[in-house]
């Protein structure tokens, strides 16, 4: 009862580090973050007179997979602020993953305890590039395939886990489409190895039944997205972007495998900028070593099964090297980009890696309890060091919020970040998006957004979306086809080329504070003076 109690406390503890650095800054280097709080805000505060969303937007109240993130900030943006509703959806990612992971091996038969290697990968590159609804389907994704493998272990097909198998496989999918396909390649193989353990065809369609309400989300959604014609009265996207398209058109791009392979590690663990991120996954990584030479088992077959050959037991029980191989695999052979979406295949890499823990089939009892003793120690080492970088975030921030006061209410503002952030803490250009702090503060429109994504549930209005330059190249910025569409200009570092030279000659600053200016043109600005 001693070491339940102390082990209690040391997940509480960890926990509670995995949350801290969610808490350490108002700030968090998130890359597409200020992207996905100003779609949020569109959503939550569509109807305030105090904001011109409804002139810029027009809501998609369309089945999309994102109205997981959107809804739920939609929800807790009722009685929440926006910005603390972000914070705590974030934090549940984190303190989620872990919780997730260690009922998954629970239900393979698993230790939970071994769920202490998962706790560092909270902070994985995806986290730090910003994909939000992303991050909360990885949880999920977890949940779903440990409700999935006992669902299949049940005796009876209307047993208590099938309900919420369906309900937790829609979530899946209204948070990411893409964890939704992802988890529907491992139910597959799953299904699979049960069937061949002794099942048929009725096996099968027994036991299928809670997939029929997500699969019913994603056919309604795919087809609109992929097959139907597209809808009229909405722009479905910006400049510099095209949409999905037909399936015929997707455009997939493919690296190569070098590449691939080369950059394998960053793509797991690898934003911070003095690379110490690496160093303490290559801590992990050689502890996680050292248990699998120690603890690595087969997963225990269903006591009911009858027995079967030789070769089908030995395919059950080693059905979690299968996932963990088929979640490896799903990294080379899926692309990098499609038409709309980039950085597609690394997003896999995670999962893989959330699901190593399933092949350590030992307890960890004795002395391989020194190794979820080390590994608490780094995954604490990882969420201090996390929360040294949001901190640090801060610093490299500096006094934006004198700058964020003078955002025009309702206005128009192109951000031009000639300064994107990668030379701070945090190397994933966490300054990219910075403008859309003129939606979630000010409730105005920005020059680059995400708003008509076909997973996004905001569109623009026809002829409301304002031309603007590639957001990674702002010495582009034209005056002459830009500049009158724009009440201010949120310009971070120094502006330089063409772009600088243009904005220069048309517009002055009304605003400073250590790297941050924002302009207005010079009209508007000799008006805006006392």
């Amino acid at each position: 009862m001693r070491t339940r109690w102390i082990e209690r406390g040391a997940a509480v503890l960890l926990l509670a580090g995995a949350a801290a650095p969610f808490w350490a800054g108002r700030y968090l280097p998130f890359l597409d973050l200020p992207q996905h709080l100003g779609l949020a805000a569109v959503v939550t505060r569509y109807h305030d007179p105090a904001t011109r969303f409804a002139q810029y937007y027009a809501l998609d109240p369309r089945i999309t997979p994102y109205w997981g993130y959107y809804g739920a900030m939609w929800l807790l943006g009722q009685a929440l602020p926006l910005e603390l509703a972000n914070r705590l959806l974030f934090t549940a990612y984190a303190v989620g993953t872990p919780l997730a992971s260690a009922y998954l091996l629970a239900s393979f038969g698993r230790d939970r305890r071994w769920a202490v290697f998962t706790i560092p990968l909270v902070f994985n590159t995806n986290l730090f590039l910003g994909f939000g609804s992303f991050l909360l389907s990885i949880p999920l994704f977890l949940l779903a395939l440990g409700l999935a493998e006992r669902h299949l272990a049940d005796a009876r097909t209307t047993g208590p886990h099938a309900p919420a198998l369906a309900a937790v496989a829609a979530l899946v999918f209204l948070f990411h489409a893409q964890t939704y396909l992802l988890l529907g390649v491992c139910v597959l193989l799953l299904a699979a190895v049960r069937a061949c353990l002794g099942g048929g065809a009725r096996w099968w369609a027994a036991r299928c039944w809670p997939w029929l309400p997500s699969l019913a989300l994603f056919g309604t959604w795919f087809w609109r997205s992929f097959v139907g014609p597209a809808r009229p009265g909405l722009e479905e996207h910006t400049v510099h972007h095209r949409t999905y398209g037909g399936v015929a058109g997707l455009g997939a791009v493919y690296e190569p495998f070098r590449t691939v392979l080369e950059r394998l590690p960053e793509r797991v663990i690898g934003a911070f900028t003095d690379r110490s991120d690496q160093w303490i996954a290559l801590a992990l990584l050689a502890l996680f070593a050292a248990a699998a030479m120690t603890a690595y088992g087969r997963a225990p077959l269903p006591a009911r099964d009858p027995a079967p050959a030789r070769w089908r037991r030995l395919l059950g029980s080693h059905r979690c090297d299968l996932l963990v191989l088929a979640l490896l695999a799903s990294y080379p052979l899926s692309p990098m980009e499609i038409s709309g979406q980039w950085y597609v295949n690394p997003r896999h890499l995670v999962f893989a890696a959330l699901a190593l823990p399933l092949v350590l089939g030992h307890p960890a009892r004795g002395w391989r309890s020194a190794l979820v003793v080390s590994g608490a120690v780094v995954a604490l080492l990882a969420c201090a060091n996390a929360r040294a970088k949001v901190e640090a975030f801060q610093r490299q921030v500096g006094p934006f919020d004198a700058v964020a006061r003078e955002l025009p209410p309702g206005g128009r503002v192109l951000g031009l970040p000639f300064d994107n952030g990668a030379g701070g803490p945090v190397r994933t250009w966490p300054l990219l998006h910075w403008a859309c702090w003129e939606q979630i503060l000010a409730g105005g429109d920005v020059g680059f957004s995400f708003a008509g994504l076909p997973s996004i549930p905001v569109r623009y209005r026809p002829g409301m979306q304002a031309p603007h330059p590639y957001e990674w190249r702002p010495e582009q910025f034209d005056w002459a086809t830009m500049g009158e569409f724009y009440d201010a200009f949120l310009v971070s570092g120094s502006p330089r080329g063409r772009g600088g030279e243009e904005l220069r000659r048309n517009a002055a600053v009304v605003a400073r504070a250590g790297t941050w200016t924002l302009w207005k043109p010079k009209e508007r600005a000799r008006r805006a003076r006392p």
